[in-house]
C-alpha cells in the first residue's frame, strides 16, 4: 500500500476575550465536537486473552475509540489528551479504518498585546488512502475551518457575556404531558413545600432549556453558583423536587484520582464500598465524604435525557488537572505555570511516587520535579513561575499536575445524609445490610433529659409523654435549622449529626434554652400543646467529632465507631446547666470564634475526665455553660 504524505490545515483567527475566560470553553471538547456537528464516541472495551492483563497494566496512555461515521464504523486509538490551561490543548491518534491513518491536532491560545485572544488551531492529518487524499482538502480545508471558526466566535459571545459553558445545543423536547406536569410541580413546590418562586422559576427553566449534556448530571451546588443563589436553598428545593417528581437523584462513586463518576446507581442500597477505575486503572474505596456525590437527572415522566460522549479525555473531562503532559525517557520539559495560589500534586499513573508544590506570591520562580524519584519536601514556586519537569526513567510517563484541593461544589453524600429533610423525605434510603462506607469526619450530639423519670412521677405518665414528644419536636427544629439530622431516638435521648462542630453548637444552645426557658420562645410550626404543660426541661448534651462508618441499622442509616461511643460518653457527664464538648471540637476554629464572639454570653472551662468503657485513659473535655 502506498504511503501517503501527511496534510498540514493551521488557521488563526483574533478573538476579543482573554485566555482566561476563552479556556472553559474552547477546551470543552465534548461540548465543541457536538457543536461542529461530530458523531458521538463510544469506548471499546479490551476484549480476548490480553484483556486482563490491559486492565491491570496497560502499557500506553491510549484508549480504543469508535464512532459511526455516514453509517461507516470508524475506530482509533487515542493518546492521553496533553494540556497546560489555559493556553494549549492537543491530542494524537491513530485510526485502524476510514480515510485517515493517523491525527495529530492541538489548540494554542495566545494572549495579544491590546487585549483579547490570538487562537491557534493546528492540524496534521496522514490520508490512509487515495479517497483520504482526495477528500481531506474539502472535507477538513474547507468544511472543519467553517464549522470551527463558526464555533470558537460564538465561544467568544458567550465568554464575552460572562459563561462558562457552550449554549449551541437546541432545544430540548419534554415528554408528552410534561410541560403541564412540570408547571404543576413548580406550583405545589411554592404552595405546599414554601420554596422561594424566584428559585422554583429558574429551576423549571433549567429543566425545559438546558442540553442534554448538561441535564445528564446536574451538580446542585454548580447550579447555585451558576445562578448566584443560596448552596443550601437550591439543594433543598431538588430534594423537594425528587420527591414531587421532577427529578431522579444517582449515588455517583468518584475516582480520587480522575475525580470523574465510575459508577452510578438510583439507591443507596446499591452503593459499594469498592469501586475500580479503568481510566485511572486504580481499585479506590468509596467514602461518603469525598468519592460518594448525589446528583440528579430530569425524571422521564418529564423529559428523556440521552447522555452521549462526544470526547472522552479533554481538559474539561477533570477541571482540577491544570496541565497533563507526556514525556518520553529522558525528556525534560519546561512549562510557564499561571495558576492560583495554593497546593498541588504532580503524579504519573505508573510510577507510585508523587510530588506536591506550593504556588505563592513572593516564592521562587522555579521549581524542579523528577517523575519517579522520591522527595521528602515540598517545592515552592510562584504562581506565575516555571516547573521543570524531568523523565529520568527509561519508558514514557504521563505527567499530570492537579488541585490538591478538592472542588467545594460536590453535594456528598456525608453532606445530604445529615440533612433532616433528607432523612423525612427518603427514609427507605439505606445501605445495603453489613456494608459498611466510611464517612470521614461528621460532628456527633448526643442528648437527654435530666430527671425525665422524676418528670413522669410528678405530672403523670400522659402529660410526661406529651412533654417528652415536644422536646422531640423542639430538637428536631434546633437541628434541622442548623442542617443537622435526628438519627434515631433512645427513650428520651437523640442522637444527631451535623456537618460542622459549630451547627451542633449552636443547635444545641438554642434547644437547651428552649426547653430551660419554655415561655421566651415560641413552639415550632405545626406544634400545639396547652401552655401549661409548658414546664421547664434540662437538656444534657455531649458534642464530639471524628471519622464514623455508616451502615444500615433497623433499616435505617446509622452511624457507628469510636467517635459515636464517645460522644455517648460525653453526654452523661453533662448537668443540663451546661454542654460537654470533646477537645476535638472545641478547637474546631468555627466553634473558638463563637466561643470568643463578645456577645456569646458563653463560659468555657477545661476539665480532665475518665469516659466509661474506655479504660483509665483522660479525656480533655470543655464545659460550656451560658447565660439567660
Amino acid at each position: 500500500m502506498p504511503a501517503f504524505s501527511e496534510q498540514h490545515f493551521r488557521w488563526t483567527w483574533d478573538l476579543v476575550s482573554p485566555p482566561e475566560a476563552l479556556w472553559p470553553l474552547v477546551s470543552n471538547t465534548d461540548r465543541f465536537n457536538r457543536d461542529c456537528g461530530y458523531p458521538p464516541v463510544t469506548v471499546v472495551t479490551p476484549s480476548g486473552p490480553g484483556a486482563a492483563a490491559a486492565k491491570i497494566a496497560p502499557v500506553t496512555n491510549a484508549r480504543r475509540l469508535r464512532a459511526a461515521v455516514l453509517g461507516v464504523t470508524i475506530e482509533w486509538d487515542e493518546l492521553a489528551f496533553e494540556w497546560l490551561a489555559p493556553t494549549r490543548y492537543g491530542v494524537e491518534r491513530t485510526y485502524y479504518s476510514g480515510p485517515v491513518a493517523k491525527m495529530l491536532m492541538f489548540c494554542e491560545l495566545t494572549p495579544r498585546a491590546g487585549g483579547g485572544t490570538t487562537l491557534v488551531y493546528d492540524m496534521r492529518l496522514t490520508p490512509s488512502n487515495f479517497l483520504g487524499r482526495l477528500a481531506l482538502p474539502f472535507s477538513i480545508g474547507r468544511r472543519a475551518r467553517a464549522t470551527t471558526r463558526r464555533v470558537f466566535h460564538r465561544y467568544d459571545e458567550f465568554a464575552q457575556r460572562g459563561l462558562r459553558a457552550s449554549q449551541l445545543a437546541q432545544r430540548p423536547r419534554l415528554a408528552s404531558g410534561g410541560t403541564e406536569r412540570l408547571a404543576r410541580i413548580g406550583r405545589a413546590l411554592v404552595d405546599d413545600a414554601s420554596q422561594p418562586p424566584p428559585l422554583v422559576g429558574r429551576f423549571t427553566e433549567f429543566l425545559t432549556t438546558a442540553d442534554d449534556l448538561a441535564a445528564a448530571r446536574i451538580r446542585p451546588y454548580a447550579l447555585a453558583d451558576e445562578w448566584r443563589a443560596s448552596r443550601q436553598n437550591t439543594l433543598l428545593l431538588f430534594l423537594h423536587a425528587t420527591r414531587a417528581g421532577a427529578l431522579d437523584f444517582s449515588w455517583d462513586l468518584v475516582c480520587p484520582h480522575c475525580r470523574g463518576a465510575k459508577a452510578s446507581e438510583s439507591s443507596l442500597s446499591a452503593v459499594k464500598a469498592s469501586a475500580h477505575c479503568d481510566t485511572c486503572n486504580v481499585d479506590f474505596t468509596a467514602n461518603f465524604d469525598q468519592s460518594v456525590e448525589l446528583t440528579f437527572i430530569p425524571n422521564p415522566a418529564i423529559r428523556a435525557v440521552t447522555r452521549a460522549d462526544y470526547c472522552v479525555g479533554g481538559p474539561q473531562v477533570t477541571p482540577h488537572v491544570v496541565a497533563q503532559q507526556s514525556l518520553r525517557p529522558g525528556e525534560r520539559r519546561v512549562l510557564p505555570l499561571a495558576l492560583d495560589p495554593g497546593r498541588y500534586r504532580v503524579r504519573t499513573p505508573r510510577l507510585p511516587e508523587q510530588h506536591t508544590f506550593r504556588t505563592a506570591p513572593g516564592a521562587p520562580a522555579a521549581a524542579r520535579i523528577d517523575l519517579g524519584a522520591s522527595s521528602l519536601t515540598e517545592h515552592l514556586v510562584a504562581p506565575d513561575g516555571q516547573l521543570t519537569l524531568v523523565n529520568a526513567d527509561g519508558h514514557e510517563h504521563l505527567a499530570i499536575i492537579e488541585r490538591v484541593a478538592w472542588s467545594d461544589q460536590s453535594t456528598t453524600a456525608a453532606e445530604v445524609t445529615s440533612l433532616q429533610l433528607f432523612r423525612d423525605l427518603f427514609s427507605r434510603e439505606v445501605l445495603r445490610h453489613g456494608e459498611q462506607i466510611s464517612v470521614g469526619s461528621m460532628t456527633v450530639v448526643f442528648t437527654d433529659l435530666k430527671n425525665s423519670t422524676q418528670l413522669y412521677q410528678d405530672i403523670g405518665d400522659a402529660p410526661a409523654f406529651g412533654r417528652v414528644l415536644t422536646h422531640f419536636e423542639i430538637l428536631k427544629a434546633a437541628v434541622a435549622a442548623e442542617n443537622g439530622c435526628i438519627v434515631k431516638t433512645m427513650g428520651d435521648a437523640i442522637m444527631a449529626v451535623f456537618p460542622r462542630p459549630v451547627a451542633a453548637l449552636r443547635a444545641m444552645l438554642h434547644a437547651q434554652q428552649h426547653l430551660a426557658h419554655p415561655q421566651d420562645f415560641s413552639l415550632p410550626e405545626g406544634v400545639t400543646v396547652p401552655p401549661s404543660s409548658l414546664k421547664p426541661l434540662a437538656l444534657k448534651a455531649g458534642i464530639h467529632c471524628g471519622p464514623c462508618l455508616a451502615i444500615n441499622q433497623n433499616e435505617r442509616l446509622d452511624y457507628f465507631g469510636t467517635t459515636v461511643n464517645t460522644t455517648a460518653r460525653l453526654c452523661g457527664l453533662c448537668t443540663g446547666a451546661d454542654l460537654i464538648l470533646s477537645a476535638a471540637v472545641h478547637a474546631d476554629g468555627e466553634v473558638a470564634a463563637h466561643l470568643a464572639a463578645p456577645t456569646s454570653g458563653l463560659t468555657s472551662a477545661r476539665e480532665s475526665a475518665k469516659l466509661k468503657g474506655f479504660g483509665d485513659a483522660a479525656f480533655e473535655i470543655w464545659r460550656i455553660g451560658a447565660e439567660r
